[in-house]
């Protein structure tokens, strides 16, 4: 079969093609759409493959324009095992076979599963997929187009006694009285419609029609139609419209023209099962030039047209084999009808790009949404509306869905806009800058079996792929900055390995004693403590320096500083200073009023009052150093961070109105001491390289050094 297979895009194309041509030959042939002369329905030659309705229709068409004595059909290899072979110049009709063994997101095309994994999907995940067919398309011959008839007469003259039509060309589509299989065929038909699909009933209005209110189809006695094929197509017609009301199919019924088609075909397949000759209704007739012009304008319009007549015969053929057709009463349509109401579609203000629903990172519901030309917003939705999302996009058509999700959108959007509900950061992680910092690549991909992976650089290491879930894939397509959204993604998926890379930072940050870190855990916890004790000054001390009253206090205080760090420098000779807070302290009186950044191998520290304030204002651990005394001979406060996060942190410390003095050696140093992976110098020379004044200063004073 393989070798059969052709380009799978033209296939549907190629069917479409075969039934325009039906209909513009129905146009001119009073009506009569296929099986004039009564074949059998559409079959493989001595196969028991199963013929879906599209691809009997086509095959049947293609029989009837060429004049077959059958609708056998026949695969090329097949002939050639018999012994046979195509005629030349012969052409062939288009068979689609179709595989289910992939689903797809409803909401995300991007993730495609195979059924095994469907199946292995909870319920609640089930219904965020839907099958995701793959068409494949072969070529079929008629057995008139083969040698058969030369080579195997016997065997082809038997098949065609069986399965053709009449001979004569076309015939009046009644039935004679002693054609009893056909009648007791048709009676059964209708048995199982009444007891497993639809009640019907006998009209004694003379209009063959469907009573919504009562789900029951009445038809008109036999003798009022002008011949028993006509009767029994009506009757196929008004089961194929019992079937698409809401609670079976849901077919859209906003073109009545598309309704009507798929009626007329899915009756002409069952019209093909009884081996009778399938009309079209003189109503149909008058829309038919609009139809043909539709289809040839839109082939996807085509498409959706097989493709109902496939799901509704699909479901007479269930009930005609004994299973019970139920209406499916969604206990969500009360409360669909309130939406409607509330936001009427065509009411509705903004453009949706994109409605879905997914998980957060606590595992809660929530609902994002890319207004038209505006960033994404995402809301927690209240349970009820959850689950109502769920209960339409699982027993609703496609058309609907699509609607209800821009009314869900809509009402979150205008809760948002008032104040009603609380926006929620579908794409930003806990991880601190310093964390973020650290984090230099990051690459998400999907492999060839579908798995979704994301693989990152942190501190300069490459580290091995991670998987990702639906819900933080989804995310990754629909955030603004995608980038950045992989960013904070990757700090989450590594967040062990970034807590080990900081906690070796802070460790190589902090001089050794007696072999042992400085860092453990009791003072961690000690720092900590202290943070937390700061807290309300902190909130206090933010709240004055907003005050428009305290600008002049805040100038005298200014010069308290510089006077206090004055006399804290004369205190330096009464104590034992460490050469490197012997520098400090000198550069500090000669800028008492900036906050130094003094450069330590590959990190800048601060040290004292700056640490403190760094701390404050960066966010940066605050620690103490017993190598380090202070002028009071106490342990110095430090804080610091690594020297390629200048450019992150600089622009901090200016806005929060402080003048920074950044500080680098200039000469090598006399003595090292262990720092990390590497060394700092302990006695260099340092000075003031550059200085950097916030812009609301810089008309108070003049700087001191270069400036950015």
């Amino acid at each position: 079969m393989a070798e059969e297979t052709i380009q799978k895009k033209s296939g549907a194309e190629r069917q479409a093609a075969f039934l325009i041509s039906a209909l513009e030959k129905a146009s001119q042939n009073d009506g009569v759409l296929l099986n004039g002369t009564m074949k059998q329905s559409p079959r493989f030659y001595d196969k028991g493959l199963r013929v879906n309705p599209v691809n009997a229709l086509v095959m049947a068409i293609h029989s009837d324009q060429a004049g077959y004595k059958t609708n056998s059909y026949v695969m090329f290899n097949d002939t050639k095992n018999r012994g046979e072979a195509i005629r030349k110049g012969e052409t062939g009709v288009p068979f689609v076979w179709t595989n289910n063994s992939e689903y797809i997101n409803k909401e995300n095309p991007e993730d495609k599963i195979s059924r095994a994994e469907y199946k292995q999907l909870p319920e609640s995940d089930q219904v965020r997929y839907k099958p995701n067919p793959r068409e494949d398309v072969y070529v079929l011959f008629n057995i008139d187009q083969t040698t058969m008839p030369s080579v195997h007469r016997e065997d082809y003259d038997k098949h065609v006694a069986q399965f053709g039509g009449i001979d004569g060309g076309l015939q009046e589509t009644y039935l004679d009285k002693d054609d009893k299989a056909k009648r007791m065929s048709v009676n059964q038909f209708i048995l199982n419609m009444r007891d497993n699909l639809v009640p019907i009933r006998k009209d004694a209005t003379g209009v063959a029609h469907y009573d919504g209110k009562r789900d029951t189809i009445y038809i008109p006695a036999q003798k009022n139609f002008p011949t028993y094929g006509d009767y029994v197509q009506e009757v196929a017609r008004q089961v194929a419209h019992a079937t698409g009301i809401t609670g079976r199919l849901n077919r859209d019924r906003g073109t009545m023209q598309k309704e009507a088609i798929v009626e007329e075909l899915a009756s002409a397949v069952k019209m093909l099962d009884f081996g009778m000759t399938a009309r079209l209704r003189p109503e149909t007739m008058k829309e038919l030039p609009a139809i043909i012009e539709r289809m040839k304008e839109n082939p996807q319009y085509a498409k959706e047209v097989m493709r109902d007549v496939n799901r509704t015969v699909g479901m007479i053929k269930k009930a005609e084999s004994g299973e019970k057709i139920q209406i499916i009463e969604s206990p969500s349509e009360k409360r669909q009808q309130e939406w409607a109401a509330q936001f009427p579609i065509e009411q509705v203000p903004e453009k949706f790009n994109a409605v879905v629903m997914l998980k957060d990172d606590e595992g809660k519901w929530a609902l994002a949404a890319k207004p038209d030309s505006q960033p994404v917003f995402a809301v927690h939705p209240s349970k009820e509306d959850v689950s109502l999302y769920f209960d339409v996009i699982k027993n609703d058509h496609e058309a609907h869905v699509q609607e209800f999700r821009t009314q869900m959108a809509q009402k979150y959007y205008s809760m948002l806009s008032k104040g009603e509900a609380q926006p929620i950061n579908l794409f930003k992680s806990q991880a601190s800058q310093e964390a973020l910092d650290l984090i230099s690549k990051v690459n998400a991909f999907k492999t060839k079996d579908s798995k979704m992976l994301l693989v990152a650089t942190i501190g300069g290491e490459k580290q091995r792929p991670v998987y990702v879930s639906q819900d933080q894939w989804q995310r990754l397509w629909l955030a603004d900055d995608k980038q950045d959204y992989k960013t904070h993604l990757a700090a989450t998926l590594y967040s062990d390995v970034l807590t080990g890379k900081l906690e070796a930072m802070k460790q190589a940050t902090s001089p050794k004693v007696d072999g042992s870190p400085l860092h453990e855990e009791q003072e961690q916890r000690d720092s900590r403590q202290q943070v937390a004790q700061t807290e309300n000054e902190k909130k206090q001390e933010e709240r004055r320096r907003n005050s428009p009253e305290q600008k002049e206090k805040e100038r005298q205080e200014e010069k308290a500083k510089e006077e206090a760090t004055k006399a804290e420098t004369k205190a330096v000779a009464a104590v034992a200073l460490s050469p490197m807070m012997k520098q400090f302290m000198d550069l500090k009186s000669k800028h008492p009023d900036a906050l130094l950044l003094f450069r330590v191998g590959d990190f800048y520290e601060t040290y004292q009052q700056d640490a403190r304030r760094a701390s404050e204002v960066l966010g940066i651990t605050l620690t103490r150093s017993n190598s380090y005394k202070g002028p009071d001979g106490k342990a110095a406060e430090m804080a610091g961070f690594p020297h390629h996060a200048l450019d992150t942190y600089l622009p901090k410390l200016v806005r929060a109105g402080e003048r920074v003095a950044i500080c680098d050696q200039l000469e090598a140093p006399r003595a090292t001491t262990q720092h990390g992976s590497g060394e700092h110098q302990e006695e260099g020379q340092q000075a003031v390289k550059e200085m950097v004044i916030p812009a609301q200063k810089q008309e108070e004073q003049q700087p001191r050094g270069m400036h950015r």
